[in-house]
Order: C-alpha cells, then sequence, then structure tokens
C-alpha cells in the first residue's frame, strides 16, 4: 500500500471533512482495489451505499468485490440492486450469470446470460459460459454447440478450441478433439499443458505413436510436471509398454509422494500383473497418507478377494463403510463377501470331518 498511502490518507480526511461526496468514495475504495486490499474496499463501498443506496458503480463494484471472495449470494444481492436500477448493462447480467452458474442455479444462471446477449448478441464469453452451464448438467450435445459459437466468433483464441475439445473428449470424439488441441498449439505453442492435452486425446483415439511423441516433448521441457508422468503411465499401460509405466508412476511418486493417485495407479497396475504384494503395500501407503480414502480400501479389499484373503478383504470393506455407509453397492459386496468366506469355511470344516 505504499505506492499510494499519501492519496489514500488524503482521501479518508477528505471524507471526514465531506462525508456525502461521492467521488471520494469511489477514489478511495478503488485505490484500495488497486492495493488489494479488497476488504477495506467493500467497507468504503457499504458506506458509500448507506449515503447514496441507488449509486449504480458502487453495487456492481460491491458485486465483483463479492465474487472475487466466492461470496456468490452476498455478490448476487448487489448485482441484482444495481440491475434494479433500470440500467440494461451488460457486464451485470454476465456477472449475475456467473455468480448464479457457481452456484448451481442454471435457470437463474441462463436468464441472465440470455439478457446479456440482448446487449451484446456477438460475445462469445457468454455462448462459452451457456456451454459450461450445460456442461456442468452434463448435457455435452448443447455444450458441444454453444463452445462452436463461441469458436465461431473467436477463432483466434487458444481457449475457444480448448473448451470445445475437452468437451468432445467426454463424447468419445478423441479424433476432432486432438485436431481442436493442434489448432489451440498453433496459437499458443509452447504451453505444455494444452500439448498435455493433445497428446491424452491422441493417445485416447490409439494414435499412440503421435501421443508419445507429445508425452516426451512435454516432459522434456518440464521435467517436473506431475501430470504429465500420471497421464503417459496411463497411456503406456494402455499401450502394454509396463515397465515404462512402472517408470512414470516411480517418478510422479517421487515428485509428489504425498500425492496417493499415483499409488492408486501403480497398485492397479500391479494388481493387473498379479503381483499382489506390491499391490497391497501400495493402497496401503494411500491409506496412511488418508485414512478416510473410501477407494484405497475397496481396492485393497478386491486384492484381498484375489488372493483367498477373504477375512482381510472383509475387514477392508468394513472400514470403507465405516467412511461412506451410504454406499449400498459396497454394503453388497462386503456381504456376499462374508457369505463365501462363511461357505469356505464349512467346506474346509466338511473336508477335515471327513
Amino acid at each position: 500500500m505504499n505506492n499510494n498511502i499519501e492519496e489514500i490518507e488524503y482521501l479518508i480526511k477528505k471524507i471526514v471533512e465531506n462525508p456525502n461526496n461521492a467521488d471520494n468514495y469511489l477514489k478511495l475504495a478503488n485505490l484500495y482495489s488497486i492495493e488489494r486490499e479488497y476488504d477495506l474496499a467493500i467497507n468504503v463501498y457499504e458506506s458509500l451505499i448507506n449515503l447514496e443506496q441507488h449509486n449504480f458503480i458502487a453495487l456492481t463494484n460491491l458485486g465483483s468485490l463479492y465474487f472475487y471472495k466466492q461470496e456468490y449470494n452476498k455478490a448476487i444481492n448487489y448485482y441484482s440492486r444495481a440491475v434494479s436500477l433500470g440500467i440494461d448493462n451488460f457486464s451485470i447480467y454476465f456477472n449475475l450469470g456467473n455468480a448464479h452458474a457457481e452456484l448451481g442455479e442454471f435457470q437463474q444462471a441462463m436468464t441472465n446470460y440470455v439478457k446479456a446477449l440482448h446487449i451484446e448478441k456477438n460475445n462469445y464469453k457468454v455462448y462459452s459460459a451457456i456451454a459450461l452451464l450445460y456442461q456442468d448438467q452434463k448435457n455435452f450435445e448443447e455444450a458441444i454447440i454453444y463452445f462452436e459459437k463461441a469458436l465461431k466468433l473467436r477463432d483466434d483464441i487458444a481457449e475457444n478450441y480448448i473448451n470445445l475439445a475437452l468437451v468432445l473428449m467426454k463424447t468419445g470424439k478423441y479424433q476432432n478433439a486432438s485436431t481442436l488441441f493442434e489448432n489451440a498449439i498453433n496459437l499458443l505453442p509452447n504451453n505444455n499443458i494444452i500439448l498435455l492435452y493433445c497428446a491424452n486425446a491422441y493417445s485416447s483415439a490409439k494414435k499412440y505413436k503421435k501421443a508419445n511423441k507429445l508425452f516426451e516433448s512435454v516432459l522434456n521441457e518440464d521435467q517436473n510436471f506431475y501430470q504429465a508422468y500420471i497421464c503417459y503411465g496411463i497411456s503406456l499401460f494402455e499401450q502394454g509398454k509396463i515397465k515404462k509405466a512402472i517408470q512414470m508412476y516411480e517418478q510422479a511418486i517421487t515428485l509428489a509422494p504425498l500425492i496417493t493417485n499415483s499409488y492408486i495407479l501403480l497398485g492397479n497396475l500391479f494388481c493387473s500383473e498379479k503381483k499382489y504384494d506390491k499391490a497391497i503395500e501400495l493402497y496401503n501407503k494411500v491409506i496412511q497418507l488418508e485414512p478416510t480414502n473410501t477407494s484405497a480400501y475397496i481396492l485393497l479389499g478386491n486384492t484381498y478377494v484375489l488372493i483367498k484373503d477373504l477375512r482381510s478383504a472383509i475387514s477392508s470393506y468394513k472400514q470403507a463403510i465405516d467412511i461412506d455407509s451410504e454406499n449400498d453397492e459396497l454394503k453388497l459386496i462386503y456381504i456376499e463377501t462374508i457369505q463365501e468366506y462363511i461357505q469356505t469355511r464349512n467346506n474346509k470344516d466338511c473336508i477335515d470331518a471327513a
């Protein structure tokens, strides 16, 4: 705040001298915002609202500040008060839509996005926002339609290619997605995240030669890119390149020893290779790091079933149920395992008696 401290002190003094001058409040709040003192900016704007309850700038800026703080209900309150002044403003409707979207309020968000489009019908950001709404609803076909509209309006923005490609990936259109990622790469050629997206698309399309080239390029550029090792490991496993897949997962563990998905993926790989002891060790490591990780207990239980250690499997499933007591499918597996264990014991007793 040192850069603007004199101006801030001056404005505070002016407000004290003349508390009815709105301009001084607006200037002071703006300075606080520049200095990222958002709570102080909010206090100043709210003081101004107490004096002028219909101050459009104060209402809209309060909405934006509360949105930034992720207090979406408060943001909606101030944006709505600004709208009630009868001023048709694109940003207000768009921001209101965004706030409702963050709260999962589909219809309210859509209503405000449509109002924003009535003011700026060719604004690609609104089409992207509507597409994201549909994507959140898992209505991928509608999402594709609106992402395509956004891309048609602005084909010079990499994000528009990426958004459309990502939703196409969800619908299994991997080849189309890879083409879009390539277009994004042409716009941002050194962006490793886009390169990784494209590698994943080629891998999903079973274009492994192209995928591997991109994975290697990403890792040569950034040897600490944890997610790249994970994605490359998954692809290599699908290709049957087990030894190299293990190396990728192990490198991911080295880079981020507290993140558990690398242990789970490596455990799954070992389990598929019938190296059950190694899988059990890795699942237990996940449980050590995350004692409430339900999936780890289930995977551990499944592995014990594979090696016919039903007693240990029952214990693992029971611990999973203690964490996720609403999981009816897990409860069924637990009961079936108990029944199998009892039957096995009965069969053994019959053999021993004979």
